[in-house]
């Protein structure tokens, strides 16, 4: 079974402000102790909902 965690956006995450370096370092010690466990796949972030286009399929168009 697969997971995807999604974290809620906020101002900062969508104008790309990193979280502190702290908490950076946390969730890199967090992460390297699911991979080492054989859990974690992938860590890879995404980019900013701002980036990002919608996509309306209705009737067998896209718009």
């Amino acid at each position: 079974m697969r997971f995807m965690m999604i974290v809620k956006a906020s101002k900062n995450s969508e104008a790309g402000v990193m979280p502190e370096e702290s908490l950076m370092a946390e969730m890199a010690t967090h992460h390297e102790e699911l991979a080492k466990a054989g859990v974690l796949l992938d860590a890879n972030g995404l980019q900013p909902s701002s980036k990002g286009v919608r996509i309306k399929h209705s009737g067998g168009k896209s718009t």
